[in-house]
């Protein structure tokens, strides 16, 4: 079975160990993305990892509260993406 991890290998890790800044947390939900888009992980493992991700930055001590509402609304954006590549656009 491949691990697939992204904070130190697929994305560089700056500074200390973990998730300190916003443009970490951006190259993590990107590659999430890619990998769902390229077929290496499930639509409801790649939510899954989405839902860490944010809840990581918002428990993680290293980031400021903005930072973390920064990297929230990031994730957000990239799940919807992802929800509507799954599912199509829903029609009003």
């Amino acid at each position: 079975m491949t691990r697939y991890v992204y904070l130190g290998k697929r994305v560089p890790d700056t500074d200390e160990k973990g998730l300190d800044s916003v443009e970490e947390c951006r190259g993590i939900a990107d590659a999430i993305y890619e990998d769902y888009e390229s077929g290496r992980i499930s639509y409801r493992k790649a939510i899954s990892r989405l839902n860490l991700l944010e809840l990581i930055a918002e428990k993680d001590t290293k980031l400021s509260s903005s930072e973390a509402a920064e990297c929230r609304d990031y994730v957000d954006k990239i799940r919807e993406e992802l929800m509507e590549e799954h599912y199509g656009e829903e029609e009003d």
